[in-house]
């Protein structure tokens, strides 16, 4: 007889940033801004892979073009001080992308020896959920495979070490581009 044993569920840590992923609109002001809460990261996630362990960090909660060199070095700092049950996880930085190649490099420079990739959207989830749930997917999927240690970005299809994504900003999209 054979006992039925759970599988070991892979660990994901998904840090929170804030970004137009996760704006909202005010019908108050008629703007859409970036709340302090994760609610649109947790619509994502709720119906995840069942085989992930995922563990959720809200941080900053800021339009990333408001991020400065502080607010990275925070960021820095939180995926250094991960409890040592997370130390082999791989992260998942949701982040707005007009500013996500500046967070690359500073994470990058920090030396992290993690896998970290960073995503985002470029239409709030309260607006269009398919593109945020593709990328945060996506992230998710190349998170599974393992791979070795760096700075990577998960858009558009793509997942490439962060200097061979870069957004378009005429086209609105993230493209490979040559890094030799």
């Amino acid at each position: 007889m054979t006992k039925n044993h759970a599988p070991a569920l892979f660990p994901v840590v998904i840090i929170n940033t804030g970004g137009t992923l996760n704006k909202r609109y005010n019908p108050l002001s008629g703007e859409l801004f970036v709340p302090s809460d994760d609610a649109a990261v947790m619509q994502l996630i709720r119906s995840a892979m069942p085989n992930l362990e995922l563990h959720l960090l809200g941080a900053l909660h800021k339009d990333s073009l408001e991020m400065t060199d502080f607010d990275r070095r925070a960021l820095a700092a939180i995926i250094q001080s991960l409890p040592s049950a997370m130390a082999s996880a791989p992260i998942i930085v949701v982040h707005g992308t007009d500013t996500l190649h500046l967070t690359a490099e500073y994470l990058d420079a920090a030396d992290l020896n993690r896998v970290v990739i960073l995503t985002g959207a470029m239409q709030p989830v309260i607006i269009e959920p398919i593109e945020a749930a593709l990328h945060l997917g996506l992230a998710l999927g190349f998170a599974a495979a393992e791979p070795q240690a760096g700075i990577y970005v998960a858009m558009h299809g793509r997942v490439l070490p962060y200097r061979a994504l870069l957004k378009n900003r005429a086209l609105g999209v993230f493209q490979a581009v040559s890094t030799q």
